[in-house]
């Protein structure tokens, strides 16, 4: 199997308008996917989950609609404070320089945060790490700076030793309430100390959480093959 490479940018630069409204407006957002149309320019199409205050909600789709062109966004009331949002915009180099080379977007530099956040894609070793820098020498790119590049190591999946200490813990009545089993029982049945048992349990559930509420991937659709943004359809 080849082996895979994470890629580290610095924070993007200013002047992404959806980010920094967002930010303005206090705006909770989450990515649920993405894709690229093929055209000249590509768009960036992004279905979001938002979340803001309710009264705040409707003045912030008002401006949202003022901002894009008519068939560039759609919007789904999900409750008193939520939508769902699908937007179609030029697609920032970046993005397209990720899709050629085939990459997957570890975290995604277009969604606002507190902090910048670096942008993570993982592509595996050889040709397609080539691409990525090829395609972003090409596009010239040069407000993205490579911060760190290094194997790629999974945030969410389980190692043998943390799966067999979560099935020893759980099958012992450790998480059960009230619990059958104590920490000092899952450490004797594993071999190990208390601090190594709890240790190792911690990171496992951990690891689980993200999976669960975290960001490690990002939905990814495949280029569109039609030169038409369907954004723009009506």
């Amino acid at each position: 199997m080849t082996p895979l490479l994470e890629f580290r940018f610095g924070p993007p630069p200013r002047g992404h308008l959806l980010s920094e409204l967002f930010l303005k407006e206090g705006v909770e957002s989450r990515l649920i996917a993405c894709r690229l149309t093929q055209g000249r320019p590509p768009r960036l199409i992004r279905w979001l989950e938002i979340e803001s205050p309710p009264d705040r909600i409707e003045p912030l789709l008002r401006s949202l609609r003022r901002r894009y062109r008519r068939g560039h966004l759609a919007v789904a009331r999900l409750g008193p404070g939520s939508a769902l949002l699908r937007v179609s915009e030029t697609a920032p180099s970046i993005c397209a320089a990720t899709y050629v080379a085939g990459g997957i977007c570890v975290s995604c530099p277009l969604l606002p945060a507190g902090e910048a956040e670096p942008w993570r894609v993982i592509l595996p070793r050889g040709n397609r790490a080539n691409a990525l820098l090829r395609e972003l020498s090409i596009r010239n790119h040069a407000s993205w700076a490579i911060s760190r590049v290094e194997p790629y190591r999974s945030k969410t999946s389980l190692t043998h030793r943390q799966d067999r200490a979560l099935r020893i813990a759980y099958d012992l009545g450790y998480f059960d309430y009230p619990r059958r089993a104590a920490l000092g029982d899952v450490a004797r049945a594993l071999g190990s100390g208390r601090s190594a048992t709890l240790e190792v349990l911690r990171r496992a559930t951990s690891k689980l959480a993200g999976g669960r509420y975290g960001a490690e991937f990002r939905t990814r659709f495949p280029v569109a093959t039609d030169r038409r943004d369907p954004g723009s359809a009506q």
